[in-house]
């Protein structure tokens, strides 16, 4: 789903995003400044934190707008069906290839392609990749000459690849050469007073689309929503709301019908207030411990890393960045017990 038009109806919102906090204005202004440039742009942050929104916003409002915005997500295909995908392939490349094939870059040509999960490219593709990002020319599987392509990527992950390229997992001068213009998004949680602006717009989406006019939510469900976690993001977020309005049997979207993830909360959809004390847990508590909430868990994975934030980062898979955010919005006493 897209809020595009919920987000055209907000004045402070540009790029038809929705949200004013001030994170998401640090956002706004980094989308300003490569909006009309040719620089590559790497988009990171959490899983369902809006990337592909935000690529597409930078092409729709772009000079590259009237051209091809391609998406391609490089982990949802085999490695060889994912080359053919990216460099296309000629008639008779491979058994089974009984015509031409169009690749992505191709089918991009003068406009963006936005590579998804970029993180999940194998070494070999990113070889590749790099020389078509170098030389701005491709050649399909089974032909001997390149030709030449005139394409801007935008490429996403929820992956640090500092660290894979630390360890030898992704190239580093691939990583140098798509993060030209780097853009963090930052979790939902951190976004101050934007998710109910977040969830009346997806309101007013769904009762546009199901032909429900007059859907609003409810007190009740309006704090509990600001109560929450996200560890989803605005995905969850979303896929929260379509249900609780698919429940509802009035226009009146009550905290009975509004459920999060079951894993997290099974009984009654809602977490409690959030302790602002930090509690003692011992060391050898398992961090992965599903029945943690999330403040255990970091500070349980703080714990074991002797209260060094870099390194907690790297065991729970987050950048320092996005540690830094979660441990200021929960309170979390960084004093070493």
């Amino acid at each position: 789903m897209t809020n595009n038009a919920a987000a055209r109806q907000e004045p402070d919102n540009p790029y038809a995003l929705i949200g004013s906090s001030p994170l998401m204005k640090q956002v706004y202004r980094l989308i300003s400044k490569v909006l009309h440039s040719e620089a590559n742009i790497l988009l990171t942050g959490e899983t369902g934190t809006g990337k592909e929104l935000v690529a597409r916003a930078i092409h729709e409002y772009g000079h590259r707008r009237t051209q091809p915005f391609v998406v391609q997500n490089c982990a949802s295909l085999p490695d060889g069906l994912l080359e053919s995908e990216l460099f296309g392939y000629k008639k008779g490349a491979f058994t089974g290839a009984d015509r031409n094939h169009l690749g992505m870059f191709d089918a991009a040509n003068n406009g963006i392609l936005f590579l998804d999960e970029i993180g999940d490219l194998p070494l070999l593709l990113q070889a590749k990749l790099l020389r078509v990002l170098q030389e701005q020319e491709v050649r399909p599987l089974g032909d001997t000459q390149y030709h030449k392509i005139n394409v801007r990527v935008i490429a996403a992950t929820h992956r640090n690849l500092e660290e894979m390229v630390a360890s030898g997992e992704f190239r580093s001068d691939l990583y140098y050469r798509l993060a030209h213009f780097p853009i963090e998004l930052p979790p939902l949680q951190a976004r101050e007073g934007d998710i109910l602006k977040l969830a009346n717009a997806f309101i007013q989406e769904i009762a546009l689309r199901d032909r429900r006019p007059g859907m609003q939510l409810s007190v009740a469900v309006e704090q509990a929503l600001q109560r929450y976690d996200f560890p989803g993001n605005v995905r969850e977020l979303e896929n929260c709301l379509e249900r609780a309005t698919i429940m509802s049997e009035t226009g009146l979207i009550d905290r009975d019908v509004v459920l999060f993830h079951a894993n997290e909360r099974p009984q009654t959809g809602f977490s409690a207030p959030v302790a602002v004390s930090k509690p003692a847990i011992a060391t050898d508590v398992d961090f992965t411990d599903p029945q943690l909430d999330e403040r255990q868990r970091l500070i349980a994975a703080l714990e074991r890393c002797g209260w060094v934030q870099a390194k907690a980062a790297r065991l729970l898979g987050m950048t320092p960045r996005q540690i830094a955010y979660r441990i200021q919005i929960m309170n979390i006493n960084m004093r070493r017990m």
